[in-house]
C-alpha cells in the first residue's frame, strides 16, 4: 500500500503514478549511514557529494549542486530550503534508524504536493514510536575519519508512546580539502490516542553541524567553512469519522540557519569577505478530508496555508526578510468505473504572494487491471518548479571598504516557473506465489522555461554581471523498471534500471547532466548464520551542471558494497555486529563544477549495536 500519489491509501497497481518503496529491510541491508544515499535504489536517481557537507540527489539528471525539481517531505512536512529550493540533506534532523519506509513518486506529483514536485516527490515516513520501545545504543567507526554514536530510548504513557533519539557523527567524503563535516542531532516523536477515534502525533528535532566548503554555492578558497543549525516542530491530529471518512489537521514549522564567510579568490584577496549568513523558515497549516462516499468512489480534499521567510542579505536585494505566502487547494478522486478500470483525476491550485501568481497543476490517469497478475497505467500530468526566493531576488556584490567593486549576480525579478508536461505508460506484473514483482514505466517529458544565468554588460569594475533568465527547453524519452524477488523468506533482491535519451536547445548543457543509464542492485542472503548483503550501483557518464557551463570533469561509476552482520540474543535484547566495505571495485567519480577531481575511494567501517527492552 502507498499513500504518496494522492493521499489515498492504495495498492501500487491502483496508484495514479509510479511509486518506488524503499523498505526498512533495504535500508538496513544497504550499510548506508546517510539518508540521501538510499535514493540510489530508485531507477533514474543520481546521488552525488560536492563535499562532506553537501550531498545532492536528482532524478532523470538536470544534476547540479542545488537541485530544486523534487519535493522532499518527512511525515507530511516539507523540508526543502526556501531560499534556494533544494534540500540540505545533512541538516535534516532525521536518522536512518528513525525511517520506516520511503515512497518515491517517479514523475510530476504537483497535483498532490504542489510546486517543487516537478519531477517527483520523496515521502519519508518515520517509525511509529510504539515500534521502538526500549533502548538502543550504537557505535560505528572506520576509514576517512568516520565516527558515529547513535542513542535511542522509547517508552509508553497511559494513552500512547514516545521516542527520544540522539546522534553525533563526523566523516570525510573524498579525503581532500573542503571535505570534513560533522553534525549532532536530537529528535523526539510521540504518538497518542486520547480517544478511540483520535490519533495525535508530535515531532520535535534539531541539528547542529560544521562543514568545510560551504552551503551558499560559492567556494573559492580551501580554508572556507560553514556552520548550520536547523530544527522543526510537527503536529498532526487525525480523527476517524466512520464509514470510510476521516480528517486530519497538521501544523508545522521548520527553520535553517547558516553561518559562513565566502572568501574571495586568491588574486582578489584584498576584497572584503562576502557575509554568506542566511536564515530561512517555513510554517504551515493543512487540513485534509478523505472519504469513500460510495463503494466505487474515493476522494480527498486538502487546503493549506504556508509562510516561507528568507533572510539572506548577501544574495537578496533587501536587508530584511523576504516572504512568500502560499495558499493551496487540492483534490483527488479515484473512480472504479468497473472492476477492471479505475479513473484518477487530481489537481492543485495555488497562489504565491512573491510572484502574485496562481498556478494550476493537473493530473489524469487510467488504470486497467485485466487480472490480479497484470495491470496497466496511462497517465498525463503537468508541474512547475517553485525556484526558491533566491532566483527572483538575487543581488550579490563584492565590495572593497564597503564600496561595490563587482556586481557578481543580479536578478531581473521577472522569472517564470520552470514547467514540465509528462505522459507515461506503466505496467505492473505481480505474482505473490512466486514472491515476484515487476514495475515498468515508459515516459516522455517536455521541460521548458529552464532558469539559468547569462552574462550581460553592467557598469561595474569589469563591466559585466550575470542575471537569471528563462531559457532552454528539454525533451526526454525514457524507460525504467524495478524488479523485486524473494526466492526464500531470508533471501531477496531488488533490481532497478533506467535508460533516458535527453535533448536540449542549449548546446547540450542539460543533456550532459543526464546519465543515459543507471542501475542498482541490492541482494541479501544468510550464510552460516551471517546476514550477507551486496549492493551494486552504476551511473553512466555525466557532468554536473556548473555556473554557465557543465563541469569540466566527468562523473561515472561502478560501485560495489558488501555488508556482513551477525546478531546474538541476550537476556533482555540483542547485540548486532556489522562490517561494511564500500567501493570494492575502486574509486567512484563524483566531481562538481567548483571542486577539482573527487573520488569516493574504497573504505570500510565496523558497527556494534545493542538493543534492549
Amino acid at each position: 500500500m502507498v499513500l504518496s500519489a494522492s493521499k489515498l491509501s492504495q495498492p501500487v497497481n491502483r496508484s495514479p503514478a509510479a511509486v518506488t518503496v524503499i523498505t526498512r529491510e533495504m535500508i538496513e541491508a544497504s550499510g548506508f549511514r546517510h539518508l540521501v544515499d538510499v535514493l540510489r535504489f530508485v531507477p533514474g536517481f543520481v546521488v552525488g557529494w560536492s563535499g562532506g557537507n553537501m550531498p545532492a540527489a536528482t532524478y532523470l539528471g538536470l544534476s547540479d549542486a542545488f537541485p530544486h525539481w523534487m519535493q522532499i517531505m518527512v511525515d507530511g512536512r516539507s523540508v526543502y530550503n526556501q531560499a534556494f529550493g533544494h534540500t540540505t540533506w545533512r541538516a535534516i534532523p532525521l536518522t536512518l534508524d528513525d525511517v520506516d519506509r520511503i515512497e518515491v513518486v517517479r514523475g510530476p506529483n504537483a497535483a498532490n504536493d504542489g510546486l517543487n514536485s516537478m519531477l517527483g516527490t520523496i515521502h519519508i515516513f518515520t517509525r511509529h514510536s510504539a515500534m521502538t520501545q526500549g533502548g538502543m545504543g550504537e557505535i560505528a567507526a572506520g576509514d576517512e575519519q568516520f565516527r558515529e554514536v547513535n542513542l535511542r530510548y522509547g517508552g509508553e504513557t497511559g494513552k500512547g508512546s514516545w521516542r527520544l533519539g540522539l546522534i553525533g557523527r563526523e566523516d570525510e567524503r573524498h579525503g581532500v580539502s573542503l571535505d570534513h563535516a560533522s553534525d549532532m542531532q536530537v529528535s523526539f516523536r510521540g504518538d497518542f490516542q486520547p480517544t478511540h477515534t483520535d490519533d495525535v502525533m508530535l515531532q520535535l528535532g534539531a541539528s547542529r553541524g560544521f562543514g568545510q566548503g560551504g552551503n551558499a554555492g560559492f567556494v573559492f578558497r580551501e580554508d572556507q567553512h560553514a556552520y548550520f543549525l536547523s530544527g522543526y516542530a510537527n503536529l498532526r491530529w487525525t480523527r476517524a469519522l466512520g464509514e470510510g471518512r476521516e480528517w486530519s489537521l497538521q501544523v508545522h514549522h521548520t527553520f535553517n540557519q547558516n553561518e559562513e564567510d565566502v572568501l574571495p579568490p586568491e588574486p582578489l584577496s584584498f576584497l572584503d569577505p562576502l557575509n554568506a549568513n542566511f536564515r530561512v523558515s517555513g510554517s504551515g497549516i493543512q487540513f485534509t478530508y478523505l472519504t469513500q462516499a460510495a463503494s466505487d468512489l474515493r476522494t480527498s480534499v486538502s487546503g493549506e496555508y504556508r509562510l516561507n521567510k528568507v533572510y539572506a542579505p548577501y544574495v537578496l536585494s533587501e536587508d530584511k526578510d523576504v516572504r512568500d505566502q502560499i495558499l493551496r487547494l487540492s483534490g483527488a478522486a479515484e473512480w472504479n468505473v468497473s472492476p477492471e478500470w479505475i479513473l484518477h483525476a487530481g489537481a492543485m491550485l495555488e497562489h504565491h504572494s512573491d510572484t502574485d501568481s496562481i498556478y494550476l497543476s493537473p493530473r489524469l490517469a487510467l488504470n486497467w487491471l485485466p487480472s490480479s497478475t497484470h495491470s496497466f497505467r496511462l497517465g498525463y500530468s503537468r508541474g512547475q518548479s517553485a525556484l526558491g526566493l533566491y532566483a527572483n531576488h538575487t543581488d550579490i556584490e563584492f565590495t572593497l571598504g564597503g564600496q561595490v567593486i563587482d556586481q557578481a549576480v543580479l536578478s531581473t525579478g521577472e522569472l517564470e516557473p520552470e514547467k514540465i508536461t509528462s505522459s507515461e505508460l506503466g505496467y505492473l506484473f505481480n505474482k505473490p506465489e512466486w514472491s515476484f514483482n515487476l514495475d515498468v514505466r515508459v515516459f516522455h517529458n517536455r521541460i521548458h522555461d529552464m532558469v539559468d544565468p547569462i552574462t550581460v554588460a553592467y557598469p561595474d569594475l569589469n563591466g559585466l554581471t550575470d542575471i537569471y533568465v528563462n531559457k532552454g527547453t528539454i525533451t526526454q524519452n525514457g524507460l525504467e523498471y524495478q524488479l523485486r524477488w524473494r526466492p526464500s523468506p531470508q533471501s531477496w533482491l531488488v533490481l532497478s534500471q533506467s535508460w533516458v535519451d535527453t535533448d536540449d536547445d542549449q548546446n547540450g548543457l542539460y543533456a550532459q547532466s543526464v546519465p543515459q543509464q543507471t542501475l542498482s542492485l541490492l541482494a541479501a542472503h544468510p550464510v552460516a548464520g551471517i546476514d550477507v548483503s551486496v549492493g551494486y550501483y552504476h551511473i553512466g557518464k555525466m557532468r554536473w551542471i556548473g555556473w554557465l557551463a557543465p563541469s569540466e570533469y566527468e562523473s561515472k561509476y561502478n560501485r560495489l558494497d558488501l555488508r556482513m552482520a551477525r546478531d546474538w540474543k541476550t537476556a533482555d535484547g540483542r547485540i548486532e555486529a556489522a562490517l561494511v566495505i564500500q567501493a570494492l571495485l575502486g574509486e567512484e567519480n563524483e566531481t562538481f563544477h567548483y571542486y577539482g577531481p573527487q573520488q569516493f575511494k574504497r573504505r570500510g567501517y565496523l558497527s556494534l549495536k545493542y538493543e534492549f527492552d
